[in-house]
Parts: C-alpha cells; sequence; structure tokens
C-alpha cells in the first residue's frame, strides 16, 4: 500500500488521481477481526482477497457508522446478529437460473450426454453433481432439470442427485424452499417452466420448483475449506466463487475438487475468473471459453 503524502499524487491503490487522498480510514488491525470471526463462528475471513474483504467490510463499517475495526468488534459482541449481516455483505448471492446461457447449452450438449454415455459404457447407473457455493439454489435446481432434460424418459433408470453447499444459512433456506420470484424465473424457458415447476401461486409471479426436481437437489451449509461431502463426483459446478479467493486458496479449493470427482469427471468454473496455467494445470480444458475442465480418465 502506498501512503500518500502532499507530494504523492497518487491514491493508496496507486492510482493516478488529481489530489492526494487523505479521507481514506486507518482502521486498525483486521488480523485480530478475522480471528475473532474464526473463534466465534468457524468462519476464516483469511480465505478471501484481502482487498475484497477490505472493501467489504468497509461498506458494512460505513452503513453502521463505523470508522474502526475495533469498532465494529465492539459491535459483533453487543449483537452477535450481526455476524449474519456481514457474512450476507461478504457473500453477494446474486445467482439465476441457466446463468450464461452459453455454458448451459454446452452442458447439454456435451458434458451431459458425455457423463450419460460412459454411465452407459461401464453400467454405471450412479450420478452425482455438486454446486459449489449454490447461493439461494437456482444453480443446483438448474443442474437437476438440464439432467433430467437430457435424460428424458431414461430418468428412471438413473439415481441422479445434485448436492448444494454454501456457507450463507438465509441463502439456503431460500434455497430449500425452492420458490422464487418472476425476475429469478424470467430467463427460463417456456417448456422448464411447464415441465419443472409448480403453477404460479396466488400472487401470480412467484413459482416454486416442483417436487420432482425438488427431491433430486440436498442442500447443506459447508466451507469450501473443509472435506468435501462426498466422492466420485460426476460433474462440479463452482462459479464466481474464485473471484473472492487468493491465488493459494484457489489451490486449495482445486485441490479439494480434484479428490472429490471421479476420474472423467467434469468441473465448470465462472467465465470471468481468471486462473493462473498452474492453478488448474491437473484439468484438461474441455471449453476454455465456457470454462469447462475434464479430470483426465484413468487409461
Amino acid at each position: 500500500m502506498v501512503e500518500t503524502t502532499p507530494t504523492d499524487n497518487r491514491s493508496r491503490w496507486g492510482v493516478q488521481v488529481s489530489e492526494p487522498d487523505r479521507s481514506a480510514p486507518q482502521r486498525g488491525d483486521l488480523e485480530k477481526l478475522i480471528r475473532m470471526f474464526a473463534d466465534d463462528r468457524g468462519v476464516d475471513l483469511g480465505h478471501y482477497r484481502r482487498s475484497y474483504l477490505e472493501r467489504r467490510l468497509g461498506s458494512r463499517l460505513r452503513s453502521l457508522g463505523l470508522a474502526t475495526y475495533r469498532q465494529y468488534a465492539e459491535r459483533l459482541e453487543r449483537d452477535p446478529d450481526e455476524y449474519a449481516q456481514f457474512m450476507q455483505v461478504l457473500t453477494i448471492n446474486f445467482t439465476d437460473f441457466f446463468r450464461d446461457p452459453d455454458m448451459w447449452d454446452v452442458l447439454r450438449t456435451e458434458v451431459i450426454p458425455a457423463i450419460i454415455a460412459e454411465k452407459n459404457q461401464r453400467h454405471g447407473r450412479v450420478i452425482r453433481v455438486w454446486s459449489a457455493g449454490c447461493a439461494t439454489g437456482e444453480e443446483a435446481y438448474s443442474l437437476a432439470m438440464s439432467f433430467l432434460d437430457v435424460l428424458g424418459e431414461d430418468a428412471e433408470r438413473y439415481t441422479l442427485s445434485v448436492h448444494g453447499t454454501d456457507l450463507d444459512p438465509d441463502a439456503l433456506e431460500v434455497a430449500e424452499r425452492g420458490v422464487y420470484g418472476e425476475e429469478r424465473i424470467a430467463h427460463v424457458a417456456p417448456r422448464y417452466l411447464e415441465r419443472f415447476f409448480e403453477p404460479p401461486s396466488g400472487d401470480g409471479a412467484s413459482r416454486r420448483v416442483n417436487a420432482d426436481v425438488r427431491r433430486l437437489v440436498r442442500f447443506r451449509s459447508f466451507s469450501l475449506f473443509d472435506t468435501p461431502p462426498m466422492k466420485l463426483v460426476d460433474l462440479v459446478m463452482c462459479r464466481n466463487v474464485f473471484i473472492y479467493l487468493n491465488r493459494e486458496e484457489q489451490t486449495k479449493v482445486l485441490d479439494a475438487f480434484w479428490g472429490a470427482t471421479m476420474s472423467g469427471g467434469y468441473l465448470v468454473l465462472g467465465r470471468s475468473e481468471k486462473l493462473s496455467a498452474g492453478v488448474v494445470a491437473r484439468f484438461e480444458p474441455v471449453n476454455s471459453k465456457e470454462r469447462i475442465f475434464q479430470k483426465p480418465a484413468r487409461t
């Protein structure tokens, strides 16, 4: 970090500005606050990029009229509910059904048929899918709908399960209910709305994912830095999560995905995520544009 002085025309981020930035708050010892979250809630904020963590904390401090991390720690002691408030700010649970349509097209036309073909070749019938960082559940349900669509009348021949995991308990409650407003389902294809959703509710806008889909999807609270909740996964989808992690933590999470994914299984990341070549070196690219990779099959 560059400290500004009267002769230094750079901000504390190193960005050229016309006047020195003397208003940036000196918030104090971030490490103590990180330890507080770990001790009191078992959440390791150290896994997040420092610049991202500082921005999120700064946003929360401003909303509370606070200036320092010490003041925020005192607020957490007085009001334990603030832990949950901050986690909502930190994780930014924005998602949508079938977000990024091109990726979903590749999934339905190439990846899912390849998984099914491999199952048929080996006489396998169990398909496991993991939506890591599932937020309010749209992605997990989209995965279940996509597999059901491709499997068609053969769906009953397979034991399909989709596991959605996230740290945010409030987001997971929404996911469990499976009820979404008009803005969330706006981009769902009409045939999917008819096949995979219940009729509109009394307000005429909200719709619930139907029981045939909900029974396939299981949600649970889980940190990506814990031991993976399952093994022999055919497909892991973890999109727009790595942007919050530093390189070391990205490597740890990808190692966990490697261990959880079966030989020949697939990994899907977010298009906006820029990982170094070494981080994904063990996975073979299937579609680089859509960030789809495959764990090499045993020969």
